[in-house]
């Protein structure tokens, strides 16, 4: 269940919000993976931030500031010489501004949040943004949350034009339920499938945040194993 979020004049912060002289505020659960997955898959901490963005959302006609604070950790792990020889598969674009891209002026301004990916320079990466799951006058207040994961990968990753490709769904179980994971394929810099890479994403609502999955590897090197172990051992650690 999202937390909703209903004015009704009580509260000094909600009152500010109503006039426009306050925003709401609302912060994530962080979500990690478990010391047991990591050790299992071989991946290990390669950053976390906090990822602090500012959205209007619309509130009887006028404007009004929310701020969000969400939480994103990034894991990779070592691969072989041989390995990324093979693949030809380069650090990835893509990401954003460190600082969590603020945003404001609108509807069309919101659907523009930028979150970074993190640390994605190794071949073999997975990231987890667990943002705040909030709804004002019934409204999602964070608009990546809206997004289809077709539309999250694009996002994400920096594809210069190339193309993306379905490949299929499947379900982990993550955070006390199943969770669909999609599979995507996209263009390398070369000509061959050698530089063509897989993207994994799973978006899902976890309550009181809703979380986001994201990794990526090149075709070569036969990941979904450890990236499903992986998702199935995030926690939140300050939620218990």
């Amino acid at each position: 269940m999202a937390v909703v979020v209903v004015c009704v004049g009580l509260s000094a912060g909600c009152l500010g919000f109503l006039t426009g002289t306050q925003a709401l505020e609302f912060s994530a659960n962080e979500t990690v993976v478990s010391d047991t997955a990591l050790e299992e898959t071989g991946y290990q901490e390669a950053n976390n931030q906090t990822v602090r963005n500012v959205v209007q959302v619309g509130l009887a006609g006028q404007q009004r500031q929310v701020n969000l604070t969400s939480y994103l950790y990034t894991y990779n792990r070592s691969v072989s010489a041989s390995d990324l020889n093979a693949s030809g598969f380069g650090a990835f674009g893509g990401g954003a501004n460190a600082d969590g891209g603020q945003t404001g002026g609108g509807s069309d301004a919101n659907e523009n949040v930028s979150v970074p990916l993190g640390n994605t320079s190794s071949a073999v990466s997975f990231s987890v943004l667990a943002m705040p799951n909030a709804r004002v006058g019934g409204q999602s207040v964070h608009p990546l949350s809206r997004l289809s994961t077709e539309n999250l990968v694009r996002r994400f990753l920096s594809t210069d034009g190339s193309s993306v490709s379905f490949e299929g769904n499947r379900t982990v179980e993550s955070l006390g339920d199943q969770r669909t994971v999609s599979t995507f394929r996209f263009e390398g810099n070369g000509s061959t499938d050698a530089t063509d890479g897989l993207v994994h994403v799973a978006s899902f609502d976890a309550g009181n945040d809703y979380v986001i999955v994201f990794s990526a590897h090149p075709v070569v090197i036969d990941e979904q194993d450890q990236i499903d172990i992986l998702i199935a051992g995030l926690e939140q650690p300050a939620a218990r």
